[in-house]
């Protein structure tokens, strides 16, 4: 056979090339044992084991090619040799498998292109056919098309090494809620915008990520428009109520040094205790006190609210020692005061610091009320709490002045409260105003002011629960829409009934056959963590994996292990802990030999 006469095409080339034939693709298995061979007069088949030629060009081919299969000696003696080869190699079924492989194990999309697992497979069946990383990325989208949320963070180990949490969230097709650890990388310094950015990028690189232009982010990073920025709430609400405990009163002040001195010593807290008992029937407070630290707000508010349920206790203590100065009736009414005002920063914390349910749902109600509660504290009986709020305010207004568009979805996706809820929550901080757009059609447009009405307070002053945010709002009292759309009819459909336990994933999951669009909106809006608590928890893991007993850990092993408790154990405390601790011990062992 003249060489001029022909051009042998690698396998590869044949399965994506040549397998067209009048528009349709030669899908027989049997084409699997064929090499296509191109000549002046057509397409010609070449069996792999004999090397009988055939043409395999126009309608001629698949026929020929399966009978000539089945009496060809060659083959028969390479199926008896070869076991494995009997098996029918289909490649989209290959495709599959391997992709559930990499997603059930958590591997690496680029694991396809791992020399050894490409001769490994090709032992196994020499038809198989490579896949490149590419490949299955979008076939892994594909078949789990689903937005990603990532949250990162940063950490200074015991042994002062930085290193940076990237954490992925997604809501799966059974509507769980997941979130993993991606990376847990050593992060060399600097440590500014830029680097940070750049750091990110290439760990997202590593999974085939930052391809993909629907990743949004719990991280301030620039990430060139093709990433949805959102700022962690749990570290804005930290902001802004230490700012204002910086106006803290003097009557905290006290307490604090009661508190102190009670704590300072052995026969102190007897004597605490002594007077517990003393009190009686007059308190039910068991237990202990417990000192704030400054840099925590949380911590202060702990120690107040544990203060004032022990007040009967602490007075008699004081009585009893004379070196501590009395708390008198007006301070303790203060510290109340500030225990009020400080309660739903603490309540809205806890809430969105959840990482076993979805928070976005949660934003927006949050946010409107924390303004709300604000804006009612400027005008406060106490003293204390007025000098709180100015500074409070300010700092809410720096970070909070807008709300997030995409999270306030969530609430709207949420079916205990919708739009009407919307509706409701804003009535009670703003006022509508017409005013004359700039846009072409010059339309009315309705824009929020603050409401200067001293009408009395509203349906929503504090104190309130988190839990209890919306407690006021009354949805038998809101209108029905006209059903245009399947938003229309979502929204006409009657309010869910709050109750503990309800499961907004379960009440999609039910919808998703009613309503697919707005379920596959609810998925990725309600899959967004609007805290970075996920990746601090990571730290925590690190934090018990490598202390001053195993400082000699390599960063490698530090990310292998807290990637691998985050992969097994999620981000709740777990006994588990110590099966990960024993292989930090041995990765110990091995790098002190190293």
């Amino acid at each position: 056979m003249a060489d001029q006469d022909q051009q042998i095409l690698d396998s590869n080339e044949f399965a994506e090339k040549e397998k067209i034939v009048r528009g349709k693709k030669r899908t027989s298995a049997v084409w699997n044992h064929y090499d296509l061979i191109t000549k002046t007069d057509g397409a010609w088949a070449v069996c792999k084991y004999c090397k009988h030629e055939m043409r395999a060009h126009g309608h001629v081919g698949t026929t020929n090619a399966r009978r000539h299969t089945e009496k060809c000696d060659a083959y028969v003696k390479f199926v008896q040799t070869n076991p494995a080869s009997n098996v029918v190699y289909d490649h989209d079924t290959y495709v599959r498998m391997f992709a559930e492989s990499i997603i059930y194990h958590g591997y690496p999309l680029s694991m396809v292109e791992h020399i050894n697992t490409i001769d490994l497979h090709r032992y196994l069946n020499p038809n198989v056919k490579d896949i490149s990383r590419y490949t299955i990325t979008k076939y892994v989208m594909g078949e789990h098309e689903s937005r990603i949320c990532l949250t990162c963070d940063g950490w200074t180990a015991c042994t002062s090494r930085a290193y940076f949490a990237l954490t992925a969230h997604f809501i799966d097709n059974d509507w769980k809620l997941n979130a993993f650890v991606l990376n847990f990388r050593r992060f060399p310094p600097p440590h500014d915008g830029e680097s940070i950015f750049q750091f990110v990028k290439s760990l997202l690189n590593e999974w085939v990520i930052e391809k993909r232009k629907d990743v949004h982010s719990s991280s301030p990073l620039p990430l060139d428009g093709k990433y949805f920025h959102i700022r962690c709430a749990a570290h804005i609400l930290n902001l802004i109520v230490q700012k204002g405990l910086q106006m803290i009163d003097a009557s905290v002040k006290k307490l604090r040094e009661v508190v102190r001195f009670i704590d300072s010593s052995d026969a102190r807290l007897s004597a605490f205790d002594k007077a517990i008992l003393d009190c009686g029937d007059r308190t039910s407070f068991r237990g202990k006190l417990v000192l704030d630290v400054t840099t925590r707000w949380n911590s202060t508010y702990n120690m107040i609210r544990r203060a004032l349920d022990a007040k009967e206790a602490i007075d008699l203590f004081i009585l009893r020692e004379r070196e501590l100065k009395m708390i008198f009736d007006e301070e303790w009414e203060t510290i109340g005061n500030i225990c009020d005002f400080l309660e739903p920063f603490y309540d809205i914390t806890e809430l969105f610091s959840g990482t076993q349910y979805p928070t976005s749902n949660s934003y927006l109600a949050c946010v409107i009320n924390i303004e709300k509660l604000l804006y009612d504290s400027h005008k406060d009986p106490s003293n204390a709490v007025r000098r709180m709020a100015k500074p409070t305010w300010e700092k809410f207004d720096k970070y909070w002045s807008e709300h997030s568009l995409i999270l306030s979805f969530g609430l709207l996706l949420d079916p205990r409260y919708k739009m009407a809820c919307l509706n409701d929550l804003y009535s009670s901080l703003y006022v509508p105003v017409a005013v004359e757009g700039k846009a072409k059609n010059s339309q009315a447009h309705m824009v929020m002011q603050h409401s200067v009405s001293d009408s009395g307070p509203s349906n929503l002053n504090r104190p309130f629960k988190a839990k209890k945010i919306l407690k006021n709002f009354n949805p038998h009292s809101c209108s029905s829409r006209t059903a245009k759309s399947d938003v229309d009819s979502y929204l006409n459909l009657p309010f869910v009934v709050d109750y503990d336990g309800f499961d907004i994933l379960e009440y999609w999951k039910a919808q998703s056959v009613s309503y697919p669009t707005l379920a596959l909106m609810a998925r990725d809006i309600l899959a967004i963590p609007i805290t970075s608590v996920a990746s601090e928890s990571a730290f925590s893991a690190g934090g018990r994996i490598l202390n001053k007993l195993r400082s000699s850990l390599l960063p490698k092993n530090v990310e292998i292990l807290v990637t691998t408790r985050s992969w097994l154990f999620g981000f709740e405390p777990e006994e588990n802990d110590e099966e990960v601790l024993s292989v930090a011990r041995e990765a110990t062992t091995d790098d002190v030999a190293n």
